[in-house]
C-alpha cells in the first residue's frame, strides 16, 4: 500500500478586492432554498444561493468517495461550499478533481467529534498536521447556509444525501451568477534537468480569487524536491522564465523538501496553490517543480473567480503518494 503524505503550508490567499466578501450578508436579501434529506443543486454557470437546514443534518466523513456526494457533468474541476451564514463554522466543501493531480472527488466538512491535531515544525509554522482521532459524521446544524458552485462553462449537479433532514427533496438552482475562468496551465520553460516551469495569461479583471492546481512525478530518491506558485500582473508580455522559482517581478510562495530517502521509484505529486496577496488582479498564474533527479510534468490548470471565493482552494497543499 503507497503511503500519502500531505504538508500544508499557509500563505495569503484573497486578493485585495474580496476583503468585502469574506462574510456572506445575501441570506437576508434573497429567500432561502429548503435543503432535504436529498438535496439536488443543478447549476449551468459559477454562482451561489442561500440554503436553509429546518432540522440538523449529517453526512458521512470520507473524504474521497465520499457516499453522500455526488457530481454529474462535464469539467475540468467542479467545486462547491456550504457554510453556516453566521460564521459559526459549519461547513461541507467537495471538488472533482483533474486527472493530474489525481482526479476523483475530494470532501471536508465540520466533523465531529473534532481530532486533535498539533504542526510541524511549530504551530506557527505549520508545513505538517500530525491528528490523531476518527471522525465518525460531517455535521451540518440546522440554520441558514451561503452556497458557492464553481464549474467548468457546462451544466454540472450535486447531489447531497443529508440524514436527519425530515423534508424528503430538494431541487436547488443558483441564485446569483459569478464570473469565473478556467485555463490549463501548459509546460513553459525548463531550467536545467531539474526544473520545469508551467504557466498562462488570460484576461480577467477584478478576481477576488484566483488558485492553480498542477501535478507532477517525482522520485523518491531525489536529494530535493520542491514546488512553487507564482502569480503575474504583467502589462506586456511576461519576462523569460517567468513562472521560475524566482518568478521576476511577480509574487510567489513555494515549499522545498531535502528528501534524502531510500532510492524508490517515481512518486505521483499534486500541489494546489492559491495566489500570494496583489494589488491587482493577477493575469498569469503557474510556477514551478523542482526535482534533482528530473521532474516530469503532468498538467495544470489556473483558475480565476471574482465575487465569490472557495475556502477549500486557500492554501498551499503539497500530496505525494
Amino acid at each position: 500500500m503507497r503511503r500519502r503524505v500531505v504538508l500544508f503550508g499557509t500563505m495569503p490567499v484573497l486578493l485585495a478586492s474580496a476583503v468585502a466578501l469574506a462574510v456572506p450578508s445575501s441570506a437576508r436579501l434573497v429567500a432561502a432554498e429548503p435543503a432535504g434529506a436529498v438535496t439536488t443543486i443543478s447549476a449551468t454557470h459559477s454562482g451561489t444561493a442561500e440554503l436553509v437546514l429546518y432540522d440538523d443534518a449529517s453526512l458521512s466523513p470520507v473524504s474521497a468517495y465520499n457516499p453522500d456526494v455526488r457530481f454529474t457533468g462535464r469539467g475540468r474541476l467542479v467545486a462547491f461550499e456550504l457554510t453556516r451564514s453566521d460564521g459559526t463554522g459549519d461547513f461541507l466543501s467537495a471538488a472533482r478533481l483533474p486527472s493530474f493531480v489525481g482526479g476523483g472527488m475530494v470532501v471536508a466538512g465540520s466533523t465531529t467529534p473534532k481530532p486533535t491535531c498539533s504542526s510541524w515544525p511549530t504551530a506557527a509554522v505549520p508545513v505538517q498536521q500530525h491528528c490523531s482521532g476518527q471522525a465518525k459524521r460531517i455535521s451540518l446544524h440546522e440554520g441558514y447556509y451561503h452556497l458557492v458552485v464553481l464549474t467548468d462553462g457546462a451544466p454540472v449537479t450535486i447531489t447531497l444525501r443529508l440524514h436527519g433532514s425530515q423534508q424528503q427533496r430538494a431541487s436547488v438552482r443558483l441564485q446569483t451568477s459569478v464570473r469565473s475562468l478556467e485555463a490549463a496551465l501548459p509546460q513553459r520553460e525548463s531550467m536545467g534537468s531539474s526544473t520545469v516551469t508551467f504557466g498562462t495569461e488570460v484576461t480577467f479583471r477584478n478576481a477576488t480569487q484566483a488558485f492553480s492546481l498542477a501535478g507532477a512525478r517525482l522520485h523518491r530518491d531525489a536529494t530535493v524536491v520542491g514546488a512553487n506558485s507564482c502569480a503575474r500582473d504583467d502589462s506586456g508580455a511576461p519576462p523569460p522564465y517567468a513562472f521560475s522559482p524566482a518568478c521576476p517581478g511577480g509574487s510567489y510562495s513555494g515549499d522545498f523538501v531535502e528528501v534524502g530517502s531510500p532510492a524508490g521509484p517515481a512518486q505521483e505529486a499534486g500541489v494546489f496553490l492559491s495566489s500570494p496577496m496583489m494589488p491587482e488582479s493577477p493575469n498569469g498564474l503557474g510556477g514551478s517543480f523542482v526535482d534533482s533527479d528530473g521532474p516530469t510534468y503532468l498538467g495544470g490548470l489556473g483558475v480565476w473567480i471574482a465575487g465569490a471565493t472557495l475556502t477549500y482552494f486557500g492554501g498551499f497543499r503539497t500530496v505525494s503518494g
